[in-house]
């Protein structure tokens, strides 16, 4: 538990910046879903974008939560 806190309290800001970008990638699918009806190519777009950066964004969050921004 320990590791845990003190990785958070030493990286906060860029976990921060990750977080959001996260949350970016979980907006723009669902709003890619609900676009779907009016404009399938929009939605797709909307969803491919959403999907990548969600995948990054993960990925450096997790890269980043164990290694550090630094490796």
């Amino acid at each position: 538990m320990k590791f845990i806190q003190q990785s958070i309290e030493m990286k906060w800001p860029i976990l921060l910046i990750e977080f959001i970008l996260l949350i970016g990638g979980i907006l723009l699918i669902v709003s890619g879903v609900r676009i779907r009806n009016q404009s399938k190519s929009s939605a797709f777009i909307s969803v491919l974008g959403g999907a990548s950066i969600l995948i990054v964004s993960a990925f450096l969050l997790f890269w980043t939560f164990i290694f550090g921004y630094n490796s």
